[in-house]
């Protein structure tokens, strides 16, 4: 960014790579965040801004480069940071779904849910401890739900005074907000966006089990423990452990520990599992989670999916800005009621091998673009299949077009297919079938002819498209192009990513 720029604006170029489309959230000032894209790879990004850079954004750096080596499913993917003095900024993964705040805001979760999610948080701040940095601002608004089922933590602030013992705590008030949708103050933040935690006649707060009673009692004495600053909390690493141990054993600690037996009841027992032998049913993911907020979210602005403010804090509410919902919104939506959650299954990722993909390219095609199937499923945005590029959108008016077919191994029910592109332009649908008629032109031009549609197409397609099927039961699945999008010389695709969700 040019130094003569004092406020950063819609179309600004960072590190010549990153442009600012869309101001999310954050006063013009200390701390904001930007929806962008990297032009270099033509994906979404998120610019958190702080100003001024030079020596007091030095914490900030140091934090996301632990954040970036931290290798954890549940921390954010770092992809940048740069210091230009005047600014400095942090470049990561832009994240569809909602904020936890976002979920609270309607009702608290159930306590296995709530068992799972702060231990996936747990893993992500155990693993910035071991590259010697901070988080310093947990709580539900930098917690988010991302759409393909992953709990996510933002980068951290890593700023002066935070500490490890500090971050503990915080999950605690974390685990006492899912239980009881109010936050303990306790542990003070800057902005939950959640009513505080009620208190007795002494000011101290009440056990979450005296909130809701739902909430089993050996989990209402280890969420108070965490949050008593006179007991000697464990690592964020030993705590989960600790809270997957709980939710494993059904409520019972782990040997040796008495900090949460109070009674042989646990939580699933005493969530009505009774102490029959049959396992009781697995709790739903987190994507059912995100789906509960996106409901509502829908009631107000329909198709509205962003990401939550990564920083929080201050005076703007990150979920307001990315789903148009605030706490009164949340109280006159819709929710589905426990009968109809109980019916319907969250959707989960299909496990593909690279042997489950192939290229369909049908006559005249002469079947010189099969590599590369294996990158679109390699969890990496940087590596993909390409077509050659064509002289014509329609692949040069020469074919119907051209797919990645995907064996599912048997027929499955599917949800939908995600698949991520490095351009914008391409038309783009499913097709369906029963059986793969052979790796061959002939074989190829009998899948045009007899698949059937799965997921209509969809023009000019975005970089990043979900096609939702409709829960037919299908062993094959073709993503099918029909138009590819201008590239450089003419048109051509590239698909990064595919991702196939099933019920």
């Amino acid at each position: 960014m040019s130094s003569a720029v004092d406020v950063p604006s819609v179309g600004d170029l960072l590190a010549e790579r990153y442009r600012l489309e869309e101001h999310v959230g954050g006063a013009n000032g200390h701390r904001q965040l930007w929806r962008g894209v990297d032009v270099l790879l033509h994906r979404s990004v998120a610019v958190v801004l702080r100003s001024p850079g030079g020596d007091d954004a030095a914490p900030t750096m140091t934090a996301a480069v632990a954040a970036s080596r931290a290798h954890v499913d549940s921390m954010v993917d770092v992809y940048d940071a740069v210091d230009e003095g005047r600014f400095a900024y942090v470049v990561r993964e832009w994240v569809n779904g909602s904020s936890l705040r976002g979920v609270l805001e309607h009702r608290p979760l159930a306590p296995s849910h709530a068992l799972e999610l702060v231990a996936s948080v747990a893993d992500a701040v155990a693993a910035l401890h071991d590259g010697g940095v901070t988080h310093g601002d947990l709580h539900p608004g930098t917690i988010l739900l991302s759409e393909d089922d992953r709990v996510m933590v933002t980068e951290p602030r890593n700023e002066p005074g935070h500490t490890p013992v500090g971050d503990v705590r915080a999950l605690g008030a974390t685990l006492y907000a899912c239980l009881t949708g109010t936050w303990p103050r306790v542990v003070p933040t800057e902005d939950t966006g959640l009513p505080d935690a009620p208190v007795d006649e002494w000011g101290r707060t009440l056990d979450a089990h005296a909130v809701v009673e739902t909430v089993p009692e050996p989990l209402s004495r280890l969420t108070g423990n965490l949050l008593d600053a006179a007991e000697a909390p464990p690592s964020a690493a030993e705590l989960a452990i600790e809270l997957r141990s709980l939710a494993e054993s059904g409520g019972t600690a782990p040997a040796g520990d008495d900090r949460t037996r109070v009674s042989p009841r646990g939580p699933l027992e005493a969530l009505g599992a009774g102490s029959s032998s049959k396992p009781a049913a697995p709790p739903i993911g987190m994507k059912r989670l995100a789906v509960i907020a996106a409901i509502a979210a829908a009631v107000v602005f329909a198709g509205v999916v962003t990401s939550a403010l990564v920083w929080g804090g201050g005076e703007d509410d990150p979920n307001e800005n990315s789903l148009g919902l605030t706490g009164e919104d949340a109280s006159s939506s819709a929710e589905p009621s426990d009968e109809e959650e109980t019916e319907v299954a969250a959707p989960t990722e299909a496990e593909l091998s690279d042997d489950d993909l192939r290229i369909v390219d049908p006559p005249p095609g002469n079947r010189t673009e099969l590599e590369g199937t294996e990158n679109v499923i390699d969890g990496s945005a940087s590596t993909g299949w390409s077509t050659d590029t064509y002289n014509a959108a329609a692949f040069g008016d020469m074919k119907p077009g051209m797919g990645i077919l995907i064996d599912l191994g048997e027929p499955q029910e599917v949800a939908s297919v995600r698949v991520q592109m490095t351009s914008a332009g391409a038309t783009v649908g499913l097709l369906a079938g029963d059986e793969d008629p052979g790796d061959s032109s002939d074989g190829d031009q009998q899948i045009v002819d007899s698949f059937t549609t799965l997921a209509d197409q969809v023009e000019d397609a975005d970089t990043n498209i979900e096609l939702r099927a409709d829960g037919e039961a299908t062993r094959y699945v073709v993503v099918w192009f029909t138009n590819l999008p201008p590239s450089s010389g003419g048109f051509k695709v590239t698909v990064s990513e595919i991702n196939v969700f099933i019920r």
